[in-house]
């Protein structure tokens, strides 16, 4: 009874396999992965073989998930940063210089405005240096 009972294990744990590999639509499909696997381009299997490699693994998927977070962190982080320095640095400036500087964009967006019209878009960048110094003179 004890060689039944192995025997019976045996046949369970080998059966499933036996029946796979002589199962026709388990070969067909195979032979459509190898086939479509040789069909593609160099960087297509470059990129199939790099995330299987990436997500074959719990280890690789954990990697790849905090380190695309600790990415996004980082950006964040950075422009944030970037537009508290910006903040600060416009509330630094005097009334005055805001006013300047509001000035000048103004004209220039008059200087590029009136150059549509006149040169069809085309500006000359000396021209446009020579009017922001005509308005920085002015004012």
């Amino acid at each position: 009874t004890g060689r039944g009972a192995a025997g019976a294990v045996v046949m369970r744990k080998y059966g499933q396999e036996y029946e796979d590999n002589i199962n026709p639509f388990m070969e067909f499909g195979r032979r459509e992965r190898e086939r479509g696997y040789k069909d593609m381009r160099m960087y297509d299997r470059i990129t199939l073989r790099g995330s299987h490699f990436l997500l074959a693994n719990k280890y690789t998927r954990a990697f790849l998930f905090f380190y695309t977070v600790a990415l996004h962190l980082l950006v964040f982080s950075v422009l944030w940063y970037l537009s508290l320095q910006s903040v600060n640095h416009v509330s630094t400036l005097s009334t005055e210089e805001m006013c300047s500087r509001q000035r000048l964009l103004r004209n220039a967006a008059y200087v590029f405005r009136d150059a549509d019209a006149d040169h069809n878009g085309l500006l000359d960048a000396r021209e446009f240096q020579k009017a922001l110094e005509e308005e920085a003179t002015s004012a």
